[in-house]
């Protein structure tokens, strides 16, 4: 995903455009603008796999529905604190793959692992199989947007 020399950010969207707000992720990145030395990607693989591509960035968001949320609501969540991981990963959002782990087991071999950060957007539990976003998702999609260019501008 970043061959040759990686940009300083990467924002990544998980999602399926399929599963209704479960695509809220690629609206998202859709609608940012693009800025130089930021990558911007779709992924549908999480966990170890997406870890290793994000190794050698400085700095990584990653944008994904999330029923723990209420719909609609907005949250931009470090994955690490100074005391460590700041979620367990195993959840459905975040594609329930450890991704904090992931980074965290990386960085203890000795990788360039990013400073890591979900944006999560809230949508219910059960999606069904249809193209587009309900309104109260896809109202919140100027909000995760605009919380993307403030964690760009930081």
């Amino acid at each position: 995903m970043n061959a040759g020399s990686p940009a300083r950010a990467v924002v990544v969207a998980l999602g399926n455009p399929d599963r209704a707000d479960d695509g809220v992720g690629p609206a998202v990145i859709q609608a940012i603008e693009a800025l130089p030395e930021v990558e911007v990607w779709e992924a549908i693989r999480g966990g170890l796999p997406l870890a290793q591509a994000l190794v050698g960035f400085d700095r990584a968001l990653v944008v994904d529905a999330c029923p723990a949320l209420a719909v609609g609501e907005v949250a931009l969540i470090p994955l690490f604190t100074a005391d460590g991981p700041r979620t367990t990963d195993h959840g459905s959002w975040l594609h329930g793959m450890g991704l904090s782990q992931a980074l965290e087991a990386l960085g203890t071999a000795g990788f360039c692992v990013p400073e890591t950060w979900a944006l999560a957007i809230g949508v219910e539990g059960a999606l069904p199989f249809r193209r587009g976003l309900s309104p109260e998702v896809a109202r919140a999609v100027p909000a995760a947007v605009a919380e993307v260019n403030r964690w760009l501008a930081n």
